[in-house]
Formats: C-alpha cells, structure tokens, sequence
C-alpha cells in the first residue's frame, strides 16, 4: 500500500498548492472590495473559508507519512480540516436557500438584508451546528492503539461514515433548489452581474455536490462490499480527490465568469482591469490620432506659404 500512498500525497500537494491559495483568495477579495459585501457573497466567502479549512487535511497527511500518527492525534490535528468539510458541505445549502428566497420573495429578502447579521448568522447556524454535532461523535470514536495515515476518513473512525450518510442526503436537497433559481433568475430582468455571479455559483456548486455524491457512493460501497479493510481504507483514501479537486477551483470559476469578482481580484492584486485597460489604449489612439491631424495640417500649412512667397 506504500506506493499508493506516495502517489496519493504527490497528488493531493499539487491540489493543495492551487486549492488553498484560491480559497484563500475567495476570502481576502471578499473583505478588500466593497462591492462584494452583499449577503450572497458573504456566504460564499464563509463556503471558501471552509473549503480553505478542509485543505489543512492535506498538511496533516503530509505529516503523517513521515512521522507515526495515531488515529487519536490524527483526530485532534484534522479538527480544523474536519470542520470546514463538514460546514462546507452544508454551506452549499445555505447559499441555495438565500438565493431561493431572493427570487421567491424580493421584498422579504430587502427586509432581511436591513438585518444582514441576522440573517447571515440564522443562514449559518445549520452548517456550524451540523459540523460540531459530527466533531462530538467523532471524539468518541478516537482510538490512541491504532496507527493511521491522518486524513479525514481516518481522522473519524465509524463517525465517517455518519458523515458520508448525512452528506449524500444534503446533496440530494441541493441541486432542485439551485435548478429552480436558475430558472427564475431566466425569466425575471435581474442585473447581468447577478446572473454571472450565480452562473459562476451554479458551477461551483455542480463541481463541489459531483465530487461529494462520488466521494459517498464510492464510499458507502467500500463499506458495503465485501473486501480487505486495508482495500477499503484505501479507497476511501483516494475518494478525497474527488473533493478536493472540486473544491479546489473556487477563484478560476469565480474568475472566469463573474466580472465583479474578476476586477475584484484584479484591483486587490494591482493588475488594471480590462475596461481601463481598453479606455487607455483607446485615449491613446486618440491622441496619436490628433496629434497626426495637427502635424499634417500644420504640414500644409507650410506647404501653401512657401507657395506664396515664391
């Protein structure tokens, strides 16, 4: 199995590197513009963090291949990372229910954005709650005699597999909710940067609940098959690709298809955006433009007095 392990850390360092800076990117942007402050993108930025969290599993695998970990103290190093998985997944459903209610309710939703710490807190106790209720069942499950690769499945015990239960039945709840959005957000006049941004969230949210349902169907048969428990263990191993890879590209979605989030990031990093970029260059034309009229009327001009003194 130690080949397998090898390959597993050359793959999730590589993962590690782009999944921890974007996600940590997602956040710093959200609290440097002022234009991403709205509730919808506070939410996003609170899924980001706990993607960021979920990404500290990997320094603890990191650590474990080179130093004795039991399952124990892999549990009380992976609290951060154990945290932010479970959170991040159900976060997922909190964003869908704020979006459900803007389009469903417009003028409940301006209420409830005159009480934005409210609401955001009542959006969030959910996946907060949901996280430290899995974190109280995995400490009873800690084991000081066995010694194991410290990552998340690992780092729980029997409790994984409550979570992968749990888990698999959120996501069933969350793309009916997303698909009702996207199809309200077609048929109302919203702002284009409202459509982008929720474009840009629609997928994330496809990437993040295709590499959760994966990781618990492929998960829950490991269990239920019959097979070697180290083959399992494994398996489950190797499912955390799923995750992170999906939880990984975060700022290239967020990037690529939402502009506020585009010159967000361009503006926090000094890079000039495209629209100064293209009134720039389109001022210097202009003026290289006037400045060739005027020299070549200024050339005639010559022309037509050299003419009258001959």
């Amino acid at each position: 199995m130690e080949p397998l392990l090898v390959i597993l850390l050359v793959i999730y360092s590589t993962v590690f590197v782009v999944g921890f800076t974007g996600n940590l990117l997602m956040v710093l942007v959200t609290f440097h513009s002022k234009n991403l402050r709205s509730i919808c993108n506070m939410l996003i930025c609170a899924c980001c963090f706990c993607d960021m969290l979920l990404f500290t599993d990997i320094i603890a695998f990191f650590i474990s291949m080179f130093i004795p970990i039991s399952q124990e103290m892999c549990f009380y190093i992976n609290i951060p990372a154990d945290f932010g998985a479970f959170a991040s997944n159900a976060c997922v459903l909190a964003v869908g229910i704020d979006r459900l209610i803007a389009v469903a309710s417009p003028g409940r939703y301006k209420m409830l954005e005159l009480e934005r710490v409210k609401y955001f807190t009542l959006l969030m106790a959910f996946p907060v709650i949901y996280a430290l209720a899995l974190l109280v069942v995995g400490f009873g499950q800690r084991d000081p005699t066995k010694t194991v690769p410290c990552l998340l499945p690992n780092s729980l015990g029997h409790a994984y597999d409550l979570f992968a239960l749990t888990s698999f039945v959120i996501n069933l709840f969350v793309p009916p909710i997303y698909v009702y959005v996207y199809f309200r957000i077609k048929k109302v006049r919203s702002e284009f940067s409202v459509k982008a941004v929720f474009k840009s969230l629609l997928v994330t949210v496809c990437l993040v609940v295709c590499g959760w349902m994966t990781t618990d169907l492929i998960g829950a048969l490991s269990v239920t098959i019959p097979m070697d428990p180290k083959l399992a263990n494994m398996i489950q191993l190797y499912c955390g690709t799923f995750i992170f890879t999906s939880s990984a590209f975060n700022a290239v979605v967020y990037y690529k298809l939402s502009r506020d989030y585009r010159s967000a990031m361009r503006n926090m990093l000094g890079v000039a955006n495209e629209t100064q970029a293209l009134k720039s260059t389109t001022y210097k034309e202009q003026t290289d433009a006037q400045r060739s009229t005027a020299n070549r009327v200024s050339t005639n001009t010559n022309m037509i007095n050299t003419d009258m003194n001959v």
